[in-house]
């Protein structure tokens, strides 16, 4: 055989091997494929949350049907963990936050959304679940401007907290500059037409598996801990009026919930982190005229031991406890019967202090 024909020969039978292996890393992937796959664990074991990457949202859950501890969790083409929704028929409310609103750990039935559905079921009334595992105010913001308002709610379930008080490695608002900044570059596109390729997002999903805490989809460099919140507490107070900003433009409600965490069953940290956070969600939704939940006073005195599953994720009773507390809370404005409106706040909020920031490193806590 002739030199030439044998690199010929040679070529074929490679695109031959790496088609069969495209072909094999293809069928090997589990619904929604391996790109952009995360794993978390919780106490029931662990639970596959699909992601993928977004621009302006960081990060956004993959469509699809998947099963885990808790059961089956359904994601659908908007991102949402939801049913698709036809036409608007009857009042709607969108919730926003991160796992803890997300359901991470309980099945598509058992999370609050479902529960307050059933529950206003004779009223027609519909309850959207736009919690993403990981999500700050910022990228809840983007969420509801970017998919959420075309699904025209009623009302907003404003519920993030934990993401945004986290102490983390980045702070959102500067990581979406910079990822944005990014996709436009040269190898933002080169990774664009390799993430075709199943053999490349097998071996991109096998390296991070490797490296715990590794988020592919949003590290673009190599970032050390910075001890920082994720997002600052006035960005935090700006987002939370923002909420009310956007729903009252639109003749909307917002009602915020603020979630709890094991800590508040026992009272077991003298200084938390949070309750900055906490104290200018108060703050915002008086300034808004806008109902707050308070769900650490309600599990607080519910005090059974299983409403959690780990430090911060709700267990099945703590989701029913969720939705029964809010809907107390929303029959107590007389909804779905009387609209719930919400004011633009017409002040900016004065100076707004954390005593916490930039100390992340030295507390070990969890945020989020």
């Amino acid at each position: 055989m002739k030199p030439t024909q044998k690199a010929v020969f040679s070529g074929a039978v490679l695109v031959a091997v790496l088609l069969l292996v495209e072909l094999g890393c293809r069928l090997a992937a589990p619904s929604g494929g391996l790109i952009q796959g995360e794993r978390e664990q919780t106490e029931g074991g662990a639970q596959a949350i699909m992601m993928r990457g977004s621009p302006f949202l960081l990060w956004e859950l993959a469509p699809g049907t998947r099963q885990g501890p808790g059961g089956q969790v359904s994601i659908n083409a908007d991102g949402f963990r939801d049913r698709d929704r036809g036409a608007k028929s009857g009042p709607r409310m969108l919730a926003l936050g991160d796992s803890s609103v997300y359901g991470f750990g309980v099945s598509d039935e058992a999370v609050f959304t479902a529960r307050l559905e059933s529950t206003f079921a004779q009223a027609g009334a519909e309850f959207i679940n736009g919690g993403v595992p990981g999500y700050s105010s910022t990228q809840a913001l983007n969420l509801l401007w970017g998919r959420g308002l075309a699904l025209q709610p009623d009302v907003v379930l404003a519920m993030t907290l934990w993401s945004d008080n986290n102490f983390d490695t980045f702070v959102d608002a500067d990581q979406i500059a910079t990822y944005a900044a990014w996709r436009r570059t040269g190898t933002a596109s080169v990774e664009a037409v390799l993430e075709r390729s199943a053999i490349y997002r097998t071996l991109e999903y096998f390296i991070r598996q490797s490296e715990p805490g590794r988020v592919g989809w949003m590290e673009l460099k190599r970032q050390a801990p910075s001890g920082n919140r994720r997002v600052p507490i006035a960005d935090y107070a700006s987002n939370l009026m923002e909420y009310c900003t956007t729903m009252a433009n639109r003749g909307g409600g917002v009602v915020f919930v603020m979630l709890p965490n094991r800590l508040d069953l026992t009272g077991g940290h003298p200084n938390p982190p949070w309750v900055p956070y906490r104290t200018v969600m108060r703050s915002v939704a008086k300034a808004c005229n806008a109902p707050l939940v308070d769900l650490p006073k309600a599990f607080a005195q519910d005090g059974r031991p299983h409403l959690f599953l780990d430090e911060m994720h709700p267990s099945v009773l703590g989701h029913q406890l969720m939705a029964d507390t809010i809907a107390t809370t929303l029959r107590a404005a007389g909804w779905p019967d009387k609209p719930i409106r919400v004011s633009a706040p017409t002040t900016a909020m004065g100076a707004v202090t954390d005593p916490f920031e930039g100390k992340g490193n030295q507390l070990g806590l969890f945020g989020g």
